[in-house]
């Protein structure tokens, strides 16, 4: 049985007292969600309130403050916002905000006087505590730090007067070779921000709905979720409001039929939905769909300017031509199930209309059906158009969540029988029924509604004998017969653009679709120690990993034409897009970004495979032209997946046919034993992690040699695995607290990753970045000075100088100048 919301709340008070309070804000997040769940107002407000005070002892000052004015909006008890307020005060001191500090001491003070429970001797003691927070307040000379606060580490980026998103040194060209592409007007410097861009849509992936926020996309720490459907978390409350303005409000009860439909069909509807927003007019939204082909540059505005609105996003090429025809169907079945749920919304002509018009339909129609509901088939069209027609958008916010609480659980329900609740896209081969029989179900609906209205249009009574009626009555019901046929005909002819429009945005996505990214730990629940005073968890050596946690269109980004060898690279400050230039850009250079294969990834065969099936072209940049083939060089094959010859240790690529003659010595190879060697290393490297996993740091040790020693004589010296098992051997030392060692064997996997990826790329950054670390937890002060220098020129190069990982460098590198 689950914990109720108090239940949770005073497991999480166990571990708080025990100075736990990483355990704890666990406690108090599921507190707080199971709150919302049953709506119980005083349950959540004090989750917020306890989880704030978990916040505060992790430093989380910002953080902190959101929960005091969550637990404040659900109305935490009047006898207890003293402590709120001097919390709030304290996290405004550490954050340097002393002014607004100031006004919450005063506040708490406030509170303390209206409080007539506590006793003279605790109203004392708190009136003593608080004063002499203000009195600290006052000592600290800090006026003005909040504006210069705001003001620092601001990013220097000046915006295009023509190019929205884009810097002012960046042009927009077009030819017929390149098509649409973007060009160096001055030369731009290493470092530079060349395009800094939020997302005209974007949509969290399945996996990381519990882990991040469902807005900007950064990573829950203390989550807030909506109050009615729960499942949509973020990590602000702002982030909540812009999502149930932007999208929320409509999608709220159909997550499973969303999911269902896949992110690609969902992506495409939240364009639509900003655009709905953008433009109003639905009719100005639809006829966009042609101007494209009216300009020289696709996406550009009458006057030459790309705004990187719904006209661009329309610009994104399609390639209809290279979908296959399976593809193109299962298109055409989302785009009617989203034309048929959606479309009442978003064919409105205006916001407010659509709100009023949306609830007098839901209502006239279910209570139209329900007469004739006599006949299975009716009552199924009725659960249909409710699944459908009930998204709510009433003009005020208690009337949408009162609608919305009234067809959460019939949307489910109905989304379960008409198909799986499933994360992932749906096939046209295993579900092209059930959607084509939920559809059957929506035009049948459609047509008793159609013929109703008819009905009372030319007011036709079966008992009415039609002969008696008189010549001036039948030409009035000819005309209303007439409007009413035109109105159907006019919204089939809505609802058919619209699923076309649907259709277009399924297949630019993908080819036009970006994936936000983010460096995060790689998860390792037995290599952690808990500190009782702070409650963080800290590796001594932190491995991360590039994990994709959403679909977004980006219209500028767009631009970029695409290069296996870029000067730009891509980085993102949660849904924010950054792309920055790696090395001088000179004036009239193109801005070439990788889309993906990376002439340090991969060789030039599979780079142009991928690309031609992924994006419909074959590379022709500068690293995919002068592939020379020459099978005497150690450059001729892929270093990471590269074997070593046993006479001149130089690099082979192993072919899998029996025997093989290394082209640079010509010694004769058998490839079957070096096959068979490898085998062994990586059974022995998986019995390695099993005792990193189990914390057996000095069994992992004892596999890794044996590991070691085969790799060593099997692969090439710049191997992956050469560096994977360099870099776990220098986390088991690091945990055994054997620094030197541990450095050493790190040290050893940078010079591979180097010569893999390059010395300036952000994969060298990270892992100096563990070198660091290990440097700095072992006191080798000057080894750690080198490595912090290095590190934080290449993440400063690759993600600004704000990037979180800076910061935590920069701290480290003043605490060591001051030993």
């Amino acid at each position: 049985m689950s914990k109720t919301a108090p239940e949770w709340r005073q497991m999480g008070n166990v571990f708080f007292k025990q100075r736990y309070y990483s355990k704890a804000l666990d406690c108090y997040t599921e507190s707080v969600l199971m709150a919302s769940r049953t709506s119980s107002m005083e349950d959540l407000s004090l989750a917020y309130a306890n989880r704030s005070a978990a916040m505060f002892y992790l430093n989380e000052f910002k953080i902190c403050l959101q929960d005091i004015e969550m637990a404040l909006d659900h109305g935490y008890p009047n006898d207890m916002l003293y402590k709120l307020y001097q919390r709030k005060g304290l996290c405004l001191m550490n954050l340097g905000l002393v002014q607004d500090a100031v006004l919450a001491f005063q506040d708490a003070m406030d509170a303390i006087k209206e409080h007539s429970a506590l006793s003279q001797q605790k109203r004392s003691c708190l009136e003593k505590e608080l004063q002499k927070h203000l009195q600290s307040c006052k000592q600290r000379n800090l006026v003005g730090s909040d504006k210069e606060n705001s003001m620092k580490n601001k990013d220097q980026f000046v915006e295009s007067e023509l190019i929205a998103n884009a810097s002012q040194g960046v042009c927009l060209k077009y030819d017929e070779t390149k098509g649409r592409h973007l060009v160096a007007k001055s030369d731009i410097s290493a470092g530079s921000v060349v395009i800094q861009e939020l997302p005209y849509a974007s949509v969290l992936l399945p996996d990381h709905n519990q882990s991040h926020c469902h807005f900007c996309h950064r990573r829950l720490v203390a989550p807030i979720p909506c109050a009615k459907c729960v499942w949509a978390l973020y990590c602000s409350k702002p982030c909540l409001q812009s999502a149930r303005e932007e999208h929320h409000l409509i999608e709220c009860p159909h997550r499973k039929l969303l999911l269902q439909l896949g992110t690609f069909a969902w992506l495409s509807l939240r364009l639509l939905l900003h655009a709905k927003k953008e433009k109003t007019d639905s009719e100005t939204m639809m006829c966009e769909l042609k101007e494209p082909s009216e300009l020289r540059v696709a996406g550009c505005e009458p006057d030459g300017s790309y705004k990187a609105g719904y006209n661009a996003v329309c610009s994104l090429m399609p390639h209809t031509s290279n979908h296959t025809q399976q593809e193109l169907d299962s298109y055409q079945q989302k785009a009617e199930c989203l034309a048929r749920c959606f479309g009442h919304h978003l064919l409105s002509q205006d916001v407010k209309s659509s709100k009023e018009m949306l609830a007098q339909d839901i209502n006239s129609k279910l209570s139209n059906l329900a007469v004739d509901s006599q006949t299975d088939s009716h009552t199924d069209n009725a659960k249909a158009i409710d699944s459908v027609y009930s998204k709510v958008a009433a003009c005020d916010e208690t009337t949408q969540d009162s609608a919305i609480d009234s067809v959460n659980s019939k949307c489910d329900a109905t989304c379960d029988e008409a198909t799986q609740d499933s994360a992932t896209d749906i096939t046209v081969d295993s579900q092209k029924e059930s959607f084509s029989d939920l559809n059957k179900a929506f035009d049948s609906v459609d047509r008793q509604i159609s013929i109703r209205s008819l009905n009372e249009a030319t007011h036709i009574d079966k008992d009415t004998d039609h002969s008696t009626l008189a010549a001036e009555s039948q030409n009035e019901n000819q005309a209303n017969s007439d409007k009413a046929f035109d109105s159907i005909d006019q919204k089939n002819s809505k609802t058919s653009k619209l699923i076309d429009t649907f259709i277009l945005h399924m297949k630019q996505m993908k080819c036009n679709a970006h994936a936000i990214t983010a460096v995060e730990p790689v998860q390792q629940d037995n290599n952690v120690s808990c500190d009782n005073s702070r409650g963080r968890l800290s590796e001594m050596v932190m491995t991360t990993e590039q994990v994709r946690l959403a679909t977004a269109v980006y219209p500028t980004a767009s631009l970029m034409n695409h290069s296996c060898v870029p000067n730009v690279i891509a980085s993102f400050h949660g849904r924010r897009l950054l792309v920055r230039a790696i090395r001088t850009i000179k004036a009239g250079e193109e801005i070439l970004h990788c889309y993906g294969p990376h002439a340090k990834h991969m060789d030039t065969a599979a780079r142009r495979q991928a690309l031609k099936e992924q994006y419909f072209f074959t590379c022709n940049c500068t690293a995919c032209e002068s592939n020379t083939d020459d099978s005497t060089s150690d450059e001729a094959c892929d270093w990471s997946k590269a074997y070593r010859c046993p006479s001149c240790e130089g690099a082979i690529e192993v072919l899998g046919i029996g025997h093989q003659k290394c082209g640079k010595c010509g010694e004769d190879i058998n490839d079957q034993v070096l096959k068979q060697q490898e085998v062994k290393a990586t059974r022995l490297f998986s019995q390695a992690l099993e005792f990193l996993h189990g914390s057996d740091f000095e069994g992992c040790i004892s596999a890794l040699r044996p590991c070691y020693e085969i790799r060593t004589k099997v692969l090439y010296k710049y191997h992956k695995d050469m560096a994977e098992t360099q870099d776990c051997m220098a986390r088991c030392y690091a945990s055994l607290g054997k620094f030197s060692e541990a450095g050493d064997h790190l040290a050893s996997s940078v010079v591979i990753i180097e010569k893999i990826f390059g010395e300036e790329s952000i994969e060298v950054a990270h892992e100096l970045h563990k070198l660091a670390q290990i440097y700095f937890n072992g006191k080798e002060v000057e080894k750690a000075r080198d490595v912090i220098d290095k590190a934080l020129g290449l993440f400063t190069l690759h993600y600004g100088s704000t990037h979180e990982l800076v910061e935590e460098l920069s701290q480290m590198k003043h605490y060591l100048m001051e030993l």
